[in-house]
């Protein structure tokens, strides 16, 4: 089972998983009996691997149109809404959609949920880098324009690639309301996802999925 780092809800301390996704999919695994270990992946690698490979189970991403026939789904386990932030001390005004359409670079992860979201919306400004890491350090230095961001998240990952999340500023409207899930290869059986999902809305209904949320967001 494969993890993707996306503090607060993957990361690694001492190489061992903790955060929101890897805390509800050990829950359920202990509903379940399921016995598989959970690793750190990288991005691309695991995406493709989980829609070529048997057997596979991915987690935690955002579950889009251009992704719902790839995997089969478990969720949510998270969710925000989604915006435009630029650096503070930034001239870029936006105020519409049309106003970041007309920016020189957005920074986007390459094949990430940033990136598919704003292509399917017509955005042909895109500056694609590896890593969501890469994105925001290019934005600190005025290398692009912005960067789209979760209203949640965005504390946690800024910090992740060793920035100050204080000199960022959020613009412009709320670009989309985003969900985590757990995604697994098609070939899954229904029983198992079934099995999963009934044991996330146990842990929804006894407060063990609250517990874990407090745990992991902290302002």
């Amino acid at each position: 089972m494969q993890v993707i780092i996306y503090p607060p809800l993957a990361y690694e301390v001492d190489g061992a998983l903790r955060g929101v996704a890897p805390d509800v999919v050990r829950a359920i695994q202990g509903q379940v009996g399921d016995t598989n270990t959970l690793k750190a992946a990288p991005w691309l690698r695991a995406y493709t691997q989980t829609q070529t490979a048997k057997q596979q189970a991915l987690f935690a991403i955002v579950r889009i149109p251009e992704r719902e026939k790839l995997f089969k789904w478990v969720g949510p386990i998270f969710g925000e809404g989604d915006y435009f932030f630029k650096r503070g001390k930034s001239a870029v005004a936006v105020e519409s959609f049309e106003d970041a359409r007309r920016v020189e670079r957005i920074g986007v992860r390459k094949g990430g949920y940033t990136h598919q979201l704003l292509q399917s919306r017509q955005f042909h400004n895109l500056d694609m880098s590896p890593t969501y890491d890469s994105s925001y350090k290019k934005l600190s230095q005025g290398r692009v324009d912005l960067v789209l961001m979760g209203e949640r998240t965005y504390v946690y990952m800024v910090k992740k690639a060793g920035l100050d999340p204080s000199v960022f500023e959020r613009v412009g409207p709320k670009v989309a309301d985003s969900s985590a899930w757990l995604a697994f290869s098609r070939d899954v059986p229904d029983e198992t996802i079934n099995q999963w999902q009934k044991a996330l809305n146990t842990l929804k209904r006894n407060g063990t999925y609250d517990a874990i949320m407090a745990r992991h967001f902290t302002y």
